[in-house]
């Protein structure tokens, strides 16, 4: 019997290259990119690359490109920014 899986909104397989690019991070290079010691800062660098990344797939500055960690942060951040820039709140 094949396998047929209908609930990729809950969670979803990560595809072979993502897994290959995220070990590492999971393993080896899991410091805080924001913190101010080595460790951490050392992973900043991979973070800095993956915003120029996104930034140039989409045609954004880096600057404009914000990583959250959850849906809920992102909704957040969206709202707020929206807020700000359309009409001059602070949320």
């Amino acid at each position: 019997m094949k396998l047929v899986y209908l609930d990729n909104n809950a969670t979803t397989q990560v595809a072979p290259e993502v897994l290959e690019g995220i070990l590492p991070f999971l393993h080896d290079k899991w410091g805080n990119p924001s913190s101010m010691h080595y460790f951490g800062g050392s992973v900043r660098k991979y973070i800095d690359r993956a915003r120029e990344q996104v930034a140039a797939l989409i045609s954004a500055d880096p600057s404009e490109i914000i990583f959250t960690s959850c849906g809920t942060e992102s909704n957040n951040t969206f709202c707020a920014t929206a807020c700000e820039y359309y009409f001059g709140w602070i949320c």
